[in-house]
């Protein structure tokens, strides 16, 4: 017998290609849940359909035709919340190896995507069936996403040992889905033994649209307007670009009074293009810096077909978006309620206050409080250090940051709120430190939750095993809060000086053995955050602790750190860039002297100099000088970088490939810029630092407003739990924005044929994309609030 073993799902709670799974909570309202026109003719007379691809919609176009042989590819997944099973090809079927069934319907669940469900299109569906017991199952189109209602379903469907041919047709009765899943749940239903162990079977599997008289296709794709601007605005003495992409050079641009339609101010495009590498072509740069009159205002081109969105000149422009996105945490604030008061439509009570079991043991502790980490509840210390660490850098840097008036529940008590909402996650990151001085990676359920409100979800909260990169970043924050809260609140300044000790100690410890970094218990399948490079974790918090104490003794071990390759960075797992500035923001920059043959006169008046003595006047710099001059080098290193990129980018971004979270990097490469220009004085870095404001609020490929509720096209469905319960963004949250290599099915079918920056869509299902995150409105704050 042969065999060909596709994927095995022994675990707990793992999903393939996607982090949320389908819910199984049902249908909607108005879907059948009874079996439908189910066919049993004898085997040896079953006749499958006709296969008929194509493009467009037509009657009898086959969508699926699956039949498990060796040579075709598999493109089936699974999802496992409490069920245990395999998912193979053998003989011919697709087979389920169910070890147990778990406890919910959802428990065991086959999935198959990639393809499309046209509204007031009529399918067929038609597979065969069997199960080595009598058992009950259920299968449904749905939503990939959101609440995962089913578009049609039919539930308690009996099989058994006996093949079963089941045929059914149903109408798309809601709007085209270009991206829907079809499950098959296998879960535990009515009459079943969950520990049962058994077999399903599944072979010949075909969807056809049967009638196509009334299908309607998705609608043809808008492209963004040509004209691109911050749908915010600009302060009056503000550097202000329009972006215009447009095959046909055109010669100048009209700004226009949003309310009366005059024209106030014409200017030029610039005569030379920029080709972009988003898919957008051609573009040309227009500057009205000179106009500086207060107002609402949108942008027209003659031959341009849409003008520009409006945006405003004002001295307060940024104020309400800059609120708006320190007021986000508050609003993701866990372990207490959200008052109707503070919290308007995303209210809700006391949330994950129950003690939670330490990962293998029977152990249970208070970790209530922190923040929510992104579109699900957990909570993560590495995320929120990260965010920690910027809202530190914007208290520090930004003098428009020390306001006490965010409408958080801390305002008015004479501490700025940007201190005020870092402590509330501080709080909580040191319930997360052991006994030993290491500190916990993470605090969240099993698995993740479905759509709903984070009061609502109750299963049991698991403290994940101490990690390395946690006990670094948490000593290297608490080492900073003693420093800053000292003037605020002594006591607790010494609290987060001894609890950083006390994880430094740890780090001194355990770093160098661990190689590997927290990688996720097998039966847990919540975001891992996997980090297996602590170097940058450790000298941040050398750097910290030696900034706080002025203990020299931190002096060699920030040297021989430097000497070692450590991310220099500002994300969650490259955090150099935080020790570095903090670092020369005190002790200054240091540029390396003339000793390399690079600067040797030609006529070769001075000896190059050897391996040798370069490592000779090296070993005989102070610890001091050595880690500035290696500081300084690294800095202009990571700045240059994405200088380039930013200097000859039609938008000024510092990115060609968009990563996951592009945004983030974009808003961090924006902090970069800055810490430069306050290092050494360059302008260049600061006018730079500023454009990328204005790329994430609508000067980008797409003409997104990427912060939700602030611009007239701004991102309106990000992947987040609260939003989607309640139907409208949460204000104030920055989306994750373009994906090179979109990883979620619904981006990867519609953005198909996009690149780069283009590659954005505003769908929640789509959280390889659309998804928000605290450490993503963390650098957006600083420079919102540096520049407002």
């Amino acid at each position: 017998m042969k065999k060909q073993k596709l994927l095995s799902i022994l675990l707990t709670g793992i999903m393939v290609f996607s982090f949320v799974g389908c819910t199984g909570n049902g249908p909607a309202p108005d879907v059948p849940d009874v079996p439908g026109d189910i066919e049993e003719p004898p085997a040896e007379s079953w006749e499958l359909p006709e296969v008929n691809w194509g493009d467009g919609l037509f009657d009898g176009k086959t969508l699926i035709d699956d039949h498990f042989e060796d040579e075709e590819p598999f493109v089936w997944g699974t999802y496992s919340n409490g069920g245990t099973f395999t998912l193979y090809t053998e003989n011919g079927e697709m087979v389920a190896d169910i070890e147990n069934a778990g406890n919910l319907d959802y428990s065991c669940q086959l999935y198959r995507d990639d393809y499309e469900l046209n509204q007031d299109g009529v399918y067929e569906i038609s597979f065969t069936i069997r199960s080595d017991i009598d058992r009950l199952m259920q299968w449904r189109f749905q939503i990939n996403g959101g609440d995962y209602h089913a578009y049609y379903m039919e539930d308690q469907v009996p099989i058994g040992p006996k093949p079963k041919r089941i045929v059914s047709t149903f109408t798309m009765k809601e709007e085209t889905d270009p991206a829907p899943r079809f499950c098959f749940n296998l879960g535990i239903f009515d009459g079943m033994d969950s520990s049962t162990a058994h077999k399903v079977y599944i072979d010949d599997f075909n969807v056809t649209l049967k009638d196509s008289s009334n299908a309607k296709a998705a609608p043809e794709e808008k492209g963004p307007v040509a004209l691109k601007v911050n749908q915010v605005g600009y302060k009056p003495g503000d550097i202000k670009k329009v972006v215009l992409a447009s095959k046909d050079r055109i010669d100048t641009f009209s700004i226009c009074d949003a309310s009366t339609n005059e024209v106030v101010y014409t200017g030029n495009f610039a005569e030379e293009y920029v080709m972009s590498t988003n898919g957008d072509g051609k573009t040309f740069t227009g500057d009205f810096s000179d106009f500086k009159t207060e107002g609402k205002y949108y942008i027209s081109a003659e031959g341009i077909e849409d003008n520009s969105y409006t945006f405003s000149i004002a001295n307060n422009v940024f104020d309400d978006v800059a609120k708006a996105t320190v007021r986000m945490l508050y609003l993701q604030r866990c372990g207490c309620e959200v008052t109707k008061e503070l919290g308007g439509k995303f209210a809700h009570d006391v949330c994950h206050n129950t003690d939670a079991k330490i990962y293998g043991t029977n152990d249970y502790i208070d970790v209530s409080g922190g923040w929510h980490d992104a579109g699900d509840y957990g909570r993560y210390v590495v995320a929120g250090a990260k965010t920690v660490g910027d809202l530190f850098l914007t208290y520090e840097d930004c003098s428009n940051a020390l306001g006490d008036d965010y409408d958080i529940p801390e305002s008015g008590n004479g501490i700025p709120d940007i201190l005020d909402e870092a402590r509330y996650e501080l709080e909580w990151m040191l319930k997360m430190q052991a006994d030993n001085g290491g500190v916990y990676h993470k605090i969240t359920c099993a698995v993740f939750p479905g759509t709903v409100m984070p009061d609502k979800e109750t299963d049991e909260l698991i403290v994940c095993p101490i990690s390395t990169t946690a006990t670094g970043d948490f000593a290297a924050v608490m080492a900073k809060a003693a420093r800053l809260y000292k003037k605020y609140d002594a006591d607790f300044a010494n609290k987060c000086l001894d609890a950083a000790l006390k994880a430094y100690a740890y780090m001194e410890a355990n770093a160098e053995a661990d190689e590997v970094g927290f990688i996720n218990p097998s039966d847990i399948s919540t975001g891992e955050y996997l980090d297996d490079h602590n170097t940058d974790e450790f000298i941040w918090a050398a750097v910290e602790l030696y900034l706080t104490t002025a203990d020299s003794n931190y002096l060699p071990v920030i040297r021989d750190l430097t000497d070692k390759t450590f991310r220099a960075g500002l994300g969650w797992a490259d955090m150099g860039e935080y020790a570095m500035y903090d670092y020369l923001k005190v002790k200054g920059m240091k540029e390396e002297p003339v000793i390399n043959s690079a600067n040797i006169p030609e006529d070769g008046s001075e000896a190059v100099p050897t391996e040798e003595e370069i490592k000779a006047f090296y070993d005989a710099l102070d610890d001091n000088d050595y880690i500035r001059i290696k500081f300084t080098e690294k800095m202009y290193l990571f700045a240059s970088t994405a200088m380039e990129n930013s200097t000859t980018d039609p938008y000024f971004s510092s990115l060609r490939i968009y990563p996951w979270g592009s945004n983030m990097t974009i808003a961090n490469n924006g902090i970069l810029y800055r810490m430069m220009y306050n290092l050494t004085g360059d302008k260049i870095y600061n006018e730079y630092a500023r454009y990328q404001i204005d790329y994430l609020l609508g000067v980008n490929p797409v003409a997104y407003s990427y912060v939700t509720g602030f611009g007239d096209h701004a991102a309106e469905h990000p992947h987040h739990r609260p939003s989607q319960a309640k139907g409208s963004a949460m204000p104030g949250m920055l989306v994750g924005g373009p994906n090179s290599a979109p990883a979620d099915p619904y981006a990867i079918k519609v953005l198909a044929n996009k690149v780069n920056g283009g590659c954005y869509v505003d769908n929640d299902t789509a959280y390889s994309i659309n998804e928000i995150t605290i450490y993503w409105n963390s650098p957006l704050i600083y420079l919102l609030q540096m520049y407002k």
